[in-house]
């Protein structure tokens, strides 16, 4: 796998870049002399790596990556990326800024094509989604090496920017878990990866046991308790809690037979109820019968209004007299009959108001000695204490019951996590027996890479370097890479930012190169490898560089014009121009990777 081709829908922002299967090299001018002194000049370079990683399937994680920091400017932009496969074909892949989600593919034979203005009919496969993609990618570049493994990981190392030169092995997108890449770069090495990764499994299985009993001791407040010590309790609250159940169940027996309980209140209850509801219902009937006795009274008197009239000086007629008493005869007459049968009602009603009198008086008698009995009576409290310690035993009991159970689940956890450290301690063992016999075998990868790292530091910057590793106190697997002093001792000098990257460029150069016959990528990405070192260094170098890139390793070189060496009669050392892929310099925007003002 090799670079082959990098364009966009936009040539004349951003021009096409045609790369060779040797040294890339992209050359950065200071043309102007106030820019000289600068240690940054944002032509691009860097941007560069980047924008590859993009068409490569990075995935987006927030906004900091250029293209979407800047969308506005670049949402237009449809990029595109031949490359070599390693059978010798090519595949383009096209992706959107505006549609990043969704990524197509062409495959042809020949190399540097432009498919900026293809129809949709000519994609191999147009707009598939980006995981979907991603897996259709892993399978064209057919990355053997590194499986189980995606394309993606060795990418992360073939384009290293600088923020990725602080440690050989570990790059800046793998601040997290260590489980997440060293298991990668033993396998790279030649270790045995599925060690490493049950190692790992192993480890987080044990934190996560000892948690879990951490947790089971502090639900039981951090003392110290005995399982058998806690059953023996158990028994004892049960057997307590058996007597008072038998005590209590005696006990309702002899209240249900003195028939004093609840129900029998409750039964009162509702008999003095509907008795009142009676009372009042013929209360109300015996007042409209009153009233009507009352009505049935005749208030007007003849003789009393003949009185009046005669003290008024008037004459009372005999006539009107006479009719009034035909009147008032008349009517007693009528409402004779009415009034017996009234009286005879009423006599009924007072008869019956006064049975139910009686029975209320009765049962609210029955009722207050009852519930005297209930509240006051030596048995019953007798019964409710009882009821209250039984309750506290079942409390005691429920509480020693969980106890036992927690005991019992620490008891079992700390074996399942005895039986875990003796795995672990077995696949220490078994990694360690891997780490010694892959070291000592000269013709294993791990031999091979470290012997290429030693020879490759010691001709690019005149120093030794080697790689080791060990298990650390963890268990786990560490990978070290330093460089060697006159007596083969590990010095400070890897510190240095220059010497530093060396060493990281030395281990991608060298794990290419190794795997040469394996099926793994070919290209590497060195951003401003020769920044820093004194000019015997660079040419020493810039020689390896082509070396390595005759025997079939692809690398893309960034430098700034003024870190390129001085010749012999004192002019500045000029690459080939054919290996020459991109010239960028500071006048104007013309000189930049993206032919804009700078963002």
């Amino acid at each position: 796998m090799r670079l082959s081709h990098l364009y966009s829908n936009k040539s004349d922002v951003f021009s096409p870049i045609r790369f060779h299967r040797g040294l890339n090299v992209v050359l950065g001018e200071i043309r102007l002399p106030e820019n000289r002194k600068l240690t940054t000049h944002n032509l691009g370079k860097t941007t560069l790596a980047r924008l590859i990683d993009f068409c490569l399937c990075k995935k987006k994680q927030g906004n900091s990556f250029f293209l979407y920091k800047h969308e506005e400017l670049f949402k237009e932009f449809e990029f595109f990326l031949e490359i070599e496969t390693l059978n010798g074909d090519y595949v383009t892949i096209r992706r959107a800024v505006s549609t990043q989600s969704k990524l197509s593919f062409k495959r042809h034979e020949k190399r540097w094509q432009d498919f900026s203005i293809a129809d949709s009919y000519e994609w191999d496969h147009e707009n598939v989604a980006f995981d979907a993609g991603k897996q259709l990618l892993d399978g064209i570049l057919d990355l053997d090496a590194v499986k189980p493994w995606d394309f993606r990981i060795p990418v992360g190392y073939a384009l290293r920017t600088q923020k990725d030169f602080s440690d050989v092995f570990q790059l800046s997108k793998h601040m997290g878990k260590h489980s997440e890449w060293k298991p990668y770069v033993a396998h790279i090495l030649g270790f045995d990866s599925k060690l490493i990764e049950r190692g790992y499994q192993l480890y987080e299985e044990c934190e996560e046991l000892k948690h879990e009993i951490k947790t089971l001791r502090y639900e039981l407040g951090g003392t110290d308790a005995d399982l058998d010590q806690t059953r023996g309790l158990i028994e004892i609250k049960a057997k307590a809690i058996e007597v008072i159940e038998k005590s209590i169940n005696d006990f309702d027996f002899a209240i249900q037979d003195s028939r004093v309980n609840e129900e029998l209140v409750n039964e009162i209850d509702e008999k003095i109820a509907t008795l009142n509801n009676l009372r009042y219902t013929l209360t109300r009937t015996q007042k409209r019968i009153l009233d009507s006795l009352q009505a049935e009274r005749i208030q007007f008197q003849p003789s009393v209004a003949k009185k009046l009239f005669e003290e008024a000086g008037l004459v009372f007629p005999e006539q009107l007299k006479k009719q009034f008493d035909d009147l008032i005869r008349f009517n007693r007459e009528i409402s004779e009959e009415r009034i017996q049968y009234l009286r005879a009602e009423l006599e009924q009603l007072n008869e019956r108001l006064t049975g139910i009198n009686k029975k209320l008086n009765h049962f609210n008698s029955r009722r207050q000695e009852e519930l005297s009995f209930l509240g006051n009576s030596e048995a019953i409290s007798k019964y409710q204490e009882m009821t209250k310690e039984l309750i506290e035993l079942r409390d005691d009991l429920g509480s020693l019951q969980r106890k036992s159970d927690a005991l019992l689940g620490i008891r079992k956890k700390a074996e399942a996590l005895r039986t875990l450290k003796r795995d672990r301690e077995d696949q220490i063992e078994l990694l360690q027996q891997n780490i010694d016999s892959c070291g000592a075998d000269k013709s294993s990868r791990y031999v091979k890479i470290r012997t290429e790292i030693t020879e490759l530091c010691e001709r690019l910057i005149g120093h030794k370097a080697m790689i080791s590793t060990r298990i650390n106190n963890e268990g786990n697997i560490d990978f070290e890479a330093s460089y060697l002093d006159d007596s083969d001792h590990s010095t400070s000098e890897d510190e240095g930012k220059s010497f530093k990257q060396t060493l990281c460029a030395a281990y991608d150069l060298a794990v290419t190169h190794v795997l040469l016959d394996n099926k793994f990528i070919r290209f590497v990405f060195l951003d401003g490898l020769l920044e820093g070192l004194d000019v015997r260094l660079k040419r020493n170098m810039i020689e390896v560089l082509r070396e390595l890139g005759d025997t079939g390793i692809q690398q893309i070189l960034t430098v700034i014009d003024s870190d390129l060496p001085l010749e012999p009669d004192g002019t500045r050392f000029e690459f080939e121009a054919d290996e020459i892929v991109l010239k960028l310099h500071d006048e104007g925007t013309e000189g930049r990777l993206f032919k804009m003002e700078s963002w």
